[in-house]
C-alpha cells in the first residue's frame, strides 16, 4: 500500500490504468467497427443476393411465360385442336416431344383443352385433370385473356399459365403449362444462404417457423425502410419479387437467412488476438515505468524537500540549489525565478486589491446594465443590473453569444456598425431595441466603448445600456397631455360659439309657443324644437365640463324617470333604424342614485346612441337596471343585438378621437366623455361582448344617501 500512496506508484496506476483503458477501447472499437464493417457487409451481400434472386425469379418466370404463349400462339397448334373435333390424335406426337424448363422438363405439366374445358392431351408427370371449365379463371380465358395463378398441390406450390388458342373468331381452346418453384433457390442456395417464397404470410418455397413468420410481419419491403432482422441467432432478409410476380397479382415477398454465427466468428477470434496482444503491452509499459520512474524521481525528492523547507518558513527569499545542467536544474532555477517575480507581483497585488474591489463594486451596483465583450461577441462581464434588466443569469450569459442572445435580427446590423465606430477611439451611443428573455424587445439608450490592452490593442467592448421604457411612456404621456389641453381649449372656445346660434333658436322657440293662435301640431312641434336645443345646450355645457374638469351639481334621481326620459329622446333614432327599443322590467324598490341629470342623461343617451347605430334592422335595444347582489350599488345597462365589439376596437374604444364611424358621423368622444362622467359619479362602467352576440354595457352606481323622515308635529 505504501508504494501506491508515492509518486512513483501513483504514476506506474496512472499509466497502468491509461493502457488497460486504452487496451479496451482498442479492443472495444476494432471488435465494434469489425462487427459493423461485417454487418453491413453481410446486409449489403444479403440485398445484392437478393436482388439477383428477385431478378433471376423474375426472368425464369417471363421465360416459361414467353414460352408456353409461344406454344399458344403456334399456328399448327390451334389447327390441330379444330381439325381434330375433340380428338388429339394428330396432336399426341407433338405434346409428346415438347419439354419446358424445370428439371429438363420432367417438373412441368401441359394440358391441351376443348374450348369447353375438357383435357384433350396432356404431357407431364402430375395426375391427369378430367376438366378445367369450373376453374375461376375460366370464364376470363374464353375472354382471350391469359391468366397465370398459383395453386398447392399435395403440399407443394405450382404455378400455372393458360392462354387461350384463337382462331380468327374464337378461342377454339386452351394451352395450359405448370410448372414447380424449384428455380427459385437459384444462385442464393449455391451462396450456402436459405432461400423462402413467400405468399404475402404463406411460404411457397421452402419452410420457415410461425415466430420467423411472425416478426418478419413487421419489416417493410418498400425501397429505404427496414428489411432486415436478427431472429433467434439468424439474419433474416425480407425484399419484394417485382416484374412479373407484381404485374400479376402475386404478392411474392423473398426471405433470405444467414446464421450470425458466420459474422460474429471472425469478429470472437480478432478479440481474442488483439487481447492477447494488449495484455502483453501492458505488462511491457508497466516494468518500463517502474524502471523509469525509479531514476526519475531520485532528483525530484531532493527538489520536494527544498520546496517544503521555503513552504513551511514562508520565506519568498529562500531559493533551491541548482545541483545540476539537465532539465531537473532548469526546473530549479525556473522555480528561483518564479519566486522573485512572485515576490514582486505580491506587492503589486496588494496595492491594486483595493482599486479592484472598488471598481467591482461600481460595476456591480450600477443602476445601468453593464456588459463586457470579447472581440468574438462572447459576454465577459455581466452586472446584476444587466440580469434585471434583460433577464438572463449572470451565469448563464458568461461566455455566451451577446449579438445570438440579446441583439434582434433586424438590429445586427445596426449593432455592429456601433461597435465599428466604437473601436475608432471615441464611444458612441444609439437607442436602439434589444430583446430580453420575458419581455420581447425593449427600447435602451446605449453607449459602447473600446477596451485597450498594454499594447494599445482593442480587446473588446463595454456596452452600458439604459432602459428608456419609462422615458418613452413619459414622453408620450407629455406629449398627449399637451393634446389633450389643446383640445380643452378649442372645446371650450367652441362651446361658447355653439350657445349663441342655441340662445337664440331656443329664444325664438319659446316665444312662439306663447302664442295663443298656435295648433297643437305646431305647438308640439315647438315644443321638441325647444327639448332638443335645450338638450344641446346641455350637452355643449357637459363638454365644457368636461375640458375644465368642473365638478357638477349632483341631485337625488330616480332611475325609472330617467330611463323612460332618454327613451323618450332616442326613440326617434331607433324608428329611423327600425330597430325596436324597450325597458325591461324595473324591479320594485329600486333605489335612487346622486347625479347630475343632464350628464347622466347624456351619457345614457349617447350609450343608446351607439347601440342604435350597432343594431340592424330588426334588432332590439334593451335598457334596464338592477339591485347589485351586495346591495352596495344599482347598476342600469344597455344590450344590443348587434354583431359585437372586435378585441382591437375594444381596447380603444374609450380613447378620445377613436371612432370607427366614416368621417363626418363621430367624433370620437362620446364614450370618453361618457366614462369621465360616469368616474366623475364615483361609478364605473364595463363591456361584455362577444363575436355575433352583441354587446352589453353595464354602468354600476353607489346607492344614493336615504332622504330624512320628516319630524312629526
Amino acid at each position: 500500500m505504501n508504494i501506491l500512496r508515492s509518486f512513483q506508484g501513483k504514476l506506474l496506476l496512472f499509466f497502468l490504468l491509461i493502457d488497460v483503458a486504452l487496451v479496451g477501447f482498442l479492443i472495444a472499437t476494432v471488435s465494434r467497427g469489425a462487427r459493423e464493417a461485417l454487418e453491413t457487409a453481410s446486409r449489403e451481400h444479403l440485398r445484392e443476393l437478393a436482388r439477383f434472386a428477385s431478378h433471376d425469379i423474375d426472368e425464369q418466370l417471363q421465360l416459361r411465360w414467353a414460352l408456353a404463349q409461344s406454344l399458344a400462339s403456334n399456328p399448327f397448334m390451334t389447327d390441330g385442336v379444330i381439325n381434330t373435333l375433340g380428338r388429339g390424335d394428330s396432336l399426341a406426337p407433338f405434346m409428346r416431344r415438347l419439354s419446358l424448363p424445370g428439371n429438363e422438363g420432367k417438373d412441368a405439366d401441359l394440358w391441351l383443352l376443348d374450348a369447353r374445358g375438357n383435357v384433350l392431351l396432356r404431357n407431364g408427370p402430375r395426375p391427369s385433370v378430367g376438366s378445367f371449365a369450373d376453374a375461376p379463371w375460366w370464364p376470363k380465358l374464353r375472354g382471350g385473356v391469359p391468366q397465370a395463378w398459383v395453386v398447392s398441390e399435395e403440399g407443394l406450390s405450382r404455378v400455372l399459365f393458360a392462354f387461350p388458342l384463337l382462331s380468327p373468331q374464337d378461342a377454339e381452346g386452351v394451352l395450359v403449362a405448370g410448372f414447380d418453384l424449384s428455380f427459385v433457390r437459384g444462385g442464393a442456395a449455391r451462396q450456402g444462404l436459405e432461400v423462402v417464397l413467400l405468399d404475402d404470410e404463406k411460404p411457397l418455397a421452402g419452410t420457415l417457423p410461425e415466430q420467423v413468420i411472425r416478426e418478419l410481419r413487421s419489416l417493410r419491403t418498400e425501397p429505404g425502410q427496414q428489411n432486415t432482422a436478427l431472429i433467434n441467432g439468424t439474419f433474416y432478409l425480407l425484399v419484394p419479387v417485382e416484374g412479373f410476380a407484381q404485374e400479376h397479382g402475386f404478392g411474392w415477398s423473398l426471405v433470405l437467412s444467414v446464421p450470425a454465427e458466420r459474422i460474429s466468428g471472425p469478429v470472437d477470434a480478432l478479440r481474442q488476438r488483439v487481447s492477447q496482444v494488449g495484455v502483453g503491452a501492458v505488462v511491457l509499459v508497466a516494468l518500463l515505468v517502474a524502471w523509469r520512474t525509479r531514476l526519475l524521481l531520485r532528483p525530484l525528492h531532493q527538489l520536494r524537500v527544498s520546496m517544503r523547507r521555503i513552504i513551511d518558513g514562508g520565506d519568498l527569499s529562500e531559493r533551491v540549489p541548482v545541483q545540476s545542467q539537465d532539465e531537473l536544474g532548469a526546473i530549479a532555477g525556473t522555480f528561483n525565478l518564479m519566486l522573485e517575480r512572485l515576490a514582486n507581483r505580491t506587492a503589486e497585488l496588494e496595492r491594486s486589491r483595493d482599486h479592484l474591489s472598488l471598481l467591482a463594486q461600481i460595476t456591480s451596483n450600477s443602476p445601468n446594465a453593464i456588459v463586457m465583450l470579447g472581440m468574438e461577441g462572447w459576454t465577459l462581464v455581466w452586472n446584476e443590473a444587466a440580469e434585471k434588466l434583460f433577464g438572463w443569469p449572470r451565469l448563464e450569459m458568461l461566455g455566451a453569444s451577446f449579438l445570438e442572445r440579446v441583439v434582434p435580427g433586424d438590429t445586427r446590423e445596426r449593432f455592429t456598425a456601433l461597435l465599428a465606430c466604437a473601436e475608432e477611439g471615441n464611444p458612441v451611443e444609439a437607442e436602439l431595441s434589444l430583446r430580453t428573455l420575458q419581455s420581447g424587445s425593449i427600447p435602451v439608450q446605449l453607449t459602447v466603448s473600446r477596451i485597450l490592452d498594454a499594447a494599445g490593442q482593442v480587446q473588446g467592448h463595454v456596452c452600458i445600456a439604459r432602459d428608456l421604457r419609462e422615458v418613452k411612456r413619459l414622453r408620450e404621456s407629455l406629449v398627449h397631455s399637451e393634446k389633450m389641453a389643446a383640445v380643452g381649449t378649442l372645446v371650450a372656445g367652441l362651446s361658447h360659439e355653439l350657445n349663441n346660434p342655441l340662445g337664440i333658436i331656443l329664444g325664438f322657440a319659446q316665444g312662439l309657443l306663447r302664442r295663443p293662435t298656435l295648433d297643437e301640431s305646431s305647438r308640439m312641434g315647438l315644443l321638441s324644437i325647444e327639448s332638443q336645443t335645450q338638450r344641446c345646450a346641455r350637452l355643449v355645457r357637459t363638454l365644457l365640463d368636461f375640458s375644465r374638469k368642473s365638478g357638477p351639481t349632483r341631485e337625488r334621481v330616480e332611475v325609472a324617470s330617467m330611463l323612460e326620459r332618454v327613451l323618450e329622446l332616442a326613440r326617434g333614432q331607433a324608428q329611423r333604424g327600425q330597430v325596436r327599443l324597450e325597458i325591461v322590467e324595473l324591479p320594485n324598490g329600486l333605489p335612487g342614485v346622486e347625479a347630475n341629470v343632464p350628464e347622466m342623461e347624456s351619457a345614457l343617451l349617447n350609450l343608446v346612441g351607439n347601440a342604435l347605430d350597432a343594431t340592424p334592422p330588426g334588432g332590439t335595444v334593451s335598457v334596464g337596471a338592477r339591485v347589485t347582489p351586495a346591495r352596495d350599488g344599482v347598476e342600469l345597462f344597455v344590450a344590443d343585438t348587434g354583431s359585437g365589439i372586435p378585441p382591437d376596437v375594444l381596447q380603444r374604444i374609450f380613447d378620445p378621437f377613436f371612432t370607427t364611424k366614416p368621417v363626418g358621423q363621430g367624433t370620437g368622444l362620446g364614450l370618453s366623455i361618457t366614462r369621465s362622467i360616469i368616474e366623475s359619479h364615483g361609478g364605473r362602467i364595463d363591456v361584455e361582448t362577444a363575436a355575433g352576440a352583441g354587446t352589453t354595457m353595464r354602468l354600476w352606481f353607489p346607492v344614493a344617501p336615504a332622504l330624512p323622515k320628516e319630524a312629526s308635529v
